[in-house]
């Protein structure tokens, strides 16, 4: 038996089959352009937490830009695994999914790709394997318009000090915080931040100063990020 599938038996507890032809399908051997070692597969599911598999094909790139349903499941992830299949034709392609996936995973995360030939394209070419996924890693953050524009008036600064504040949080806690790439809201107050548990969909913290003058600046922000601070810090101790 395969150290994959044994392990696939160890850590699945339904749909065994369906997994396990799914993840045996992502091997790329050392006669593909990119080999996509077995070992590497089941390294990735061996990761605490729980892990999710995505088929998407070359088509879905625009609609992704849209909608960012790959790249929110990457930022609540560990480990991304990557399969494409080549049919010949689609270097192109494939060459946009590695770049936008690499350009929205963070450092600590490990990504990993192959490629392998196959003479007809399936109808899913390809394949993602998230694992290591942590019920911390699994919040959304919802902000107000002045919160927003802030943030995207000074990208740069922001995502510096974000990342910093992801590093501080991560070891306080001892596990690692992955991005969480918070959305405008318009429904919210201009000055307002929620997060939000996407597992219960609770609201876990709603963050609003009304003394808050209209041009938020930096420093006002960095009571939200004082508070973030501590609110995880609680989520991890429960």
């Amino acid at each position: 038996m395969s150290q994959l599938i044994k392990c696939i038996q160890e850590e699945v507890t339904s749909n065994v089959e369906e997994v396990q032809t799914c993840l045996m399908n992502m091997i790329c051997d050392d006669s593909q352009p990119i080999p996509l070692k077995e070992e590497t597969i089941t390294q990735a599911l061996k990761i605490p937490g729980e892990f999710l598999g995505l088929r998407m094909h070359y088509d879905e790139y625009e609609s992704e830009l849209e909608n960012e349903i790959l790249k929110y499941k990457i930022s609540q992830a560990l480990s991304v695994v990557v399969s494409y299949e080549d049919d010949g034709s689609n270097f192109s392609d494939i060459k946009k999914f590695v770049t936008y996936m690499k350009e929205i995973s963070d450092p600590k995360q490990n990504f990993i790709f192959g490629v392998r030939n196959v003479k007809v394209l399936s109808s899913t070419p390809i394949t993602v394997l998230f694992s290591g996924i942590l019920p911390i890693n699994q919040l959304h953050m919802s902000i107000g318009a002045n919160i927003y524009a802030l943030i995207h008036s000074n990208e740069s600064y922001f995502k510096t000090r974000f990342t910093k504040l992801r590093d501080d949080i991560s070891q306080e806690i001892g596990i690692t915080i992955l991005p969480l790439f918070p959305q405008l809201d318009n429904s919210l107050k201009q000055n307002q931040a929620r997060l939000i548990d996407t597992l219960e969909e609770t609201v876990i913290a709603d963050f609003h100063m009304d003394n808050i003058k209209e041009d938020l600046d930096k420093e006002a922000l960095e009571i939200y990020l004082i508070k973030l601070f501590y609110i995880y810090k609680q989520l991890a101790s429960k």
